[in-house]
């Protein structure tokens, strides 16, 4: 026994005076007078009104006698079975995955260890991985100078890596956050460099200070 879908109306009401006016009065797309206040009306109807409503998604058809039902919900007529556990399913339980029919356990299983291929639970942003290690060693400063080689490059590396990688399903790959690390990352070489550069020219600046 199928649910019963909604059917289009079968008649319109008149906008002058309120006067019901069959759809078929209308059909034909030329004026025609209301009946009632003797209005001249034209309608245009789309060819979809006509085309009956298609079975929404979601309804499942009761199992009669003698037929398989699903595993979840034994008043449902089966209608196909999962291809990862070969349970069967009705239209509700039914969880398509790019070409794949699963039921709701073997898709949650997929949320957890056992991993799906065509499942994408969580990405590694590089593009966030770029600001933060270009912008936490600068906040330690002077303290940590001698690792901005280490994560300068690092800060460069994964914004250009990153750049055409995956990003964020929210958020995207938000190229900005990936452009603000690569500042940075060049910012700690340019002062690692210049670090290393008054270090090893230090006699030279004692004579010049002299």
């Amino acid at each position: 026994m199928s649910v019963s879908l909604p059917v289009p109306p079968s008649f319109v009401a008149c906008p002058a005076c309120g006067f019901a006016l069959p759809l078929d009065a209308l059909a034909h797309g030329g004026e025609s007078p209301c009946p009632q206040c003797r209005a001249r009306l034209s309608a245009t109807l789309f060819p979809t009104f006509w085309t009956p409503a298609p079975a929404a998604p979601g309804l499942a058809d009761h199992a009669g006698d003698g037929e398989a039902v699903c595993f979840f919900h034994p008043q449902n007529r089966a209608a196909l079975t999962c291809e990862r556990c070969g349970r069967f399913i009705c239209t509700v339980c039914d969880m398509p995955l790019g070409a794949r029919h699963l039921c709701p356990t073997c898709l949650t299983s997929g949320l957890g260890g056992e991993k799906l291929p065509e499942l994408v639970v969580r990405r590694f942003l590089w593009a966030d991985t770029a600001l933060l290690t270009g912008l936490l060693p600068l906040v330690a400063g002077l303290f940590v100078w001698p690792g901005f080689i280490v994560t300068g490059t690092a800060a460069i590396f994964c914004a250009l890596f990153g750049w055409k990688r995956p990003g964020s399903l929210p958020r995207g790959r938000r190229h900005w956050v990936a452009v603000l690390g690569l500042i940075l990352g060049v910012l700690q070489l340019a002062f690692w460099f210049g670090m290393l550069f008054l270090f090893t020219n230090s006699s030279f600046w004692a004579k010049t200070f002299r």
